[in-house]
């Protein structure tokens, strides 16, 4: 907070004039007092501004705020704008506008709109007319009690605009101000080296990445010249959502089990267009088809397109990279299977991000899991039960098939050397179809393999019991192929008799 502790007046005028005072060099953050007025005693300056050569539209009536864009008269002004506001404590709003009321018109200022109190609307739009000179672009609660005035005068130089609000809360006053010296556009002070812009263009360029960065890429589709890995994972055999555009038709999402790979990359100083299409040309090339995209207003509001580049990215979120957004989902079929590459790219600021997922679709590979009796044992001391995920069945059939022999060696095993153990053995589903068809289909299973252990192996029937609960007990999710694989199971549990 900057203190001013200035007599009140006219600063420098009658000194050297105000054609002195117009065309005088300024910057961005604008720290003083306008040479023109000072501040009031003992007011602190809370934030000023300074524009060099901008357009200003000043308020010139009461502002109708019964519309979505508060309607009011305009007195547009181009030149130096400057805007301050300022704070004081334990006077009232009257007194300090009529002080500045009285500076302005012992400068000989042609007063072109002005209003106090109800003649500045309601609350409201007494707090709309404050706001449209008010440097943070809000009064917030200094809107009471208001006085307006907006005045020109003619100088040598070029004429002067000046408008006040003045709005008390509390103890309290707040004066927003906004000074324009008009003036003509100076041009010429952008050089053009006319030697650079006979050259040809060149392509931008790029460090070489290290070997271990591109290990960390995808291999079907490096990531954009330049870009930064922000984050990555690789997953064996996943089963992922990947959304379509927001702009399709059919917005359901595909389900796809596979080989995941997610990336998320940065890149700076380039346009989402540019990233865009240069993706959409690599896919293309490499001969695959494009699912869903859409391009800017296409892919929805904001908030739209920020859920949308959620669902790619690897952290569920794009954060501030969602504006300017493009998304395109693509399929190629290899002979391996179907390859899906989603991707959105969104900027922020100066900065682009692209959420990444490659999708290599196959079967979930079984079999990779040896069983053995000591494993069951451990399992069975452990948790009272054995999850078996090695007898096989086609769908809908209780026949084991022959592939089921190692399991069942390894069961027949737990049995013999444990000679007193007992179990029952339990039949699992998934939860696609009938539950009562699966509980029943799950009871059948159980005494498959009851059957098969006691005929093949020559296990005595009242160590084992068969029982069926369908899909009610499940292991995992039923929504996903991965979470249906794991509740097709027996479980052998222990007996107590």
């Amino acid at each position: 907070m900057l203190r001013r502790v200035l007599s009140f007046g006219v600063v420098f005028l009658a000194l050297i004039g105000v054609s002195a005072l117009v065309g005088q060099s300024a910057y961005a953050d604008w720290e003083e007092d306008h040479p023109l007025f000072s501040a009031y005693p003992n007011a602190d300056l809370e934030q000023a501004q300074m524009y060099d050569y901008e357009k200003f539209s000043f308020p010139a009536s009461v502002v109708d705020v019964s519309q979505k864009n508060p309607q009011f008269t305009k007195v547009d002004a181009i030149g130096d704008v400057y805007w301050h506001n300022y704070d004081m404590e334990n006077v009232s709003s009257v007194k300090v506008y009529e002080n500045y009321l009285a500076a302005a018109k012992q400068l000989g200022f042609k007063e072109l709109f002005a209003c106090a109190l109800d003649a500045c609307g309601d609350e409201k739009q007494a707090r709309e007319l404050g706001s449209l000179v008010a440097v943070r672009g809000d009064v917030y609660n200094h809107h009471r009690n208001p006085y307006y005035w907006l005045g020109e005068k003619d100088t040598p130089k070029g004429k002067i605009l000046v408008a006040w609000f003045v709005g008390a809360y509390e103890d309290s006053v707040s004066l927003q101000q906004v000074i324009v010296e008009t003036e003509p556009l100076q041009t010429g002070l952008v050089k053009v080296d006319e030697a650079y812009a006979n050259k040809p263009a060149t392509a931008t360029e790029v460090a070489p990445l290290s070997e271990e960065e591109k290990a960390k890429d995808h291999s079907m589709l490096p990531r954009y010249p330049g870009a930064k890995l922000r984050n990555h994972h690789k997953v064996d055999t996943e089963t992922v959502t990947i959304p379509v555009a927001n702009n399709a038709t059919d917005k359901t999402p595909l389900k796809l089990t596979g080989d995941l790979a997610k990336h998320g990359y940065t890149m700076q100083n380039v346009s989402t267009l540019k990233v865009y299409e240069n993706y959409k040309a690599a896919l293309t090339t490499a001969g695959f088809s494009f699912i869903s995209q859409c391009e800017l207003e296409q892919c929805g509001t904001e908030k739209q397109a920020s859920d949308l580049g959620d669902k790619v990215s690897i952290e569920n979120s794009v954060y501030n990279w969602y504006r300017k957004p493009y998304y395109l989902l693509a399929k190629k079929s290899l002979p391996t299977g179907n390859v899906y590459a989603a991707i959105f790219i969104g900027g922020y600021e100066d900065e682009v991000g692209l959420q990444q997922i490659i999708l290599e679709e196959k079967a979930v590979q079984t079999g990779l899991v040896s069983v053995n009796a000591d494993e069951l044992k451990q399992q069975i001391d452990a948790d009272g039960k054995a999850l078996i995920y090695g007898i096989y069945f086609d769908t809908g059939k209780a026949e084991i098939k022959t592939e089921s022999k190692p399991t069942l060696d390894a069961i027949a095993e737990l049995l013999k050397r444990n000679s007193d153990l007992l179990l029952y053995v339990v039949g699992h589903t998934d939860d696609t179809g009938d539950g009562a068809a699966n509980v029943t289909l799950s009871k059948q299973r159980a005494d498959a393999v009851v059957a098969a252990l006691i005929k093949e192996y020559q296990v005595a029937a009242n160590r084992l019991q068969a029982q069926g609960v369908g899909p009610y007990a499940p292991a995992g999710n039923n929504t996903s192929d991965a979470g249906k694989q794991k509740n097709r199971r027996v479980e052998l549990v222990k007996r107590l008799r």
